[in-house]
């Protein structure tokens, strides 16, 4: 066990927001519990953590990996305190095909549900915790210029899931908060998203890693329910 160093586990950490979060949060007196499917990229995190950074690979679209992976890392580390779930991926509008339905629904809404799943009954037991869903602004509208019509609904599913859980949950001490951004300068956009703009324009994921560090830092008498934040160049 690691003493009370809070524990933090973060999926989709081996790039974009779930990579900037981990080496934010490592560096904030967490034991930061990085998940991805990408194992050479982890490692490497983990090599930059200093030893707060734990790497466990793992595809969350497997509910029974998932389950091993959340009780190993509460068996090595103690309670769960954090949990975002930051994997994700896209398609491009064209691709309707069956397998890139079940890619993206099984990691962004799937995947994400079965990590929250894992993690309750840790918290539960402790009494508290968070969790921070991290969803899309085209999870609440829709993206003016078109739009990858299956990452939209599993973002949707993924806000509706987010406010259900919180509404039940918030009697146990925990609370989910949704965020939904816009455009994000990561691989997920700038390498599969046809709309592409100038990347000075775009959210930095640090700044999603910020805004997680503040609402973390809040009194807990405040629920975050769900922020949008968006590209001021953005069409919303």
């Amino acid at each position: 066990m690691e003493g009370q160093m809070p524990i933090m586990v973060i999926t989709g950490a081996s790039s974009g927001v779930g990579r900037a979060a981990a080496l934010r949060f490592c560096g904030e007196g967490y034991s930061v519990c990085a998940l991805s499917r990408n194992q050479e990229s982890l490692l490497a995190l983990e090599a930059e953590g200093g030893g707060a950074i734990h790497a466990f690979p793992v595809d969350v679209r497997n509910a029974e990996q998932v389950e091993l992976t959340f009780s190993r890392i509460i068996s090595e580390h103690g309670s769960i305190d954090v949990l975002v779930n930051s994997a994700g991926v896209t398609g491009r509008e064209e691709e309707t095909s069956p397998a890139v339905i079940d890619r993206v629904i099984d990691t962004n809404l799937k995947g994400a549900m079965y990590c929250t799943f894992a993690a309750l009954p840790s918290m539960r037991r402790a009494g508290r915790g968070s969790i921070f869903n991290i969803a899309s602004i085209v999870g609440v509208d829709y993206m003016p210029e078109g739009s990858d019509g299956i990452y939209s609904a599993s973002k949707h599913g993924l806000v509706a899931f987010s406010e259900l859980a919180g509404k039940k949950y918030r009697k146990d001490g925990i609370l989910v908060t949704t965020l939904c951004p816009g455009g994000i300068d990561t691989p997920l956009w700038n390498e599969q998203n046809p709309y592409r703009r100038d990347k000075r324009e775009m959210i930095r994921p640090e700044e999603v890693a910020d805004l997680i560090s503040y609402i973390l830092a809040q009194p807990r008498r405040t629920l975050f329910k769900n922020v949008i934040f968006v590209p001021v160049v953005e069409k919303w």
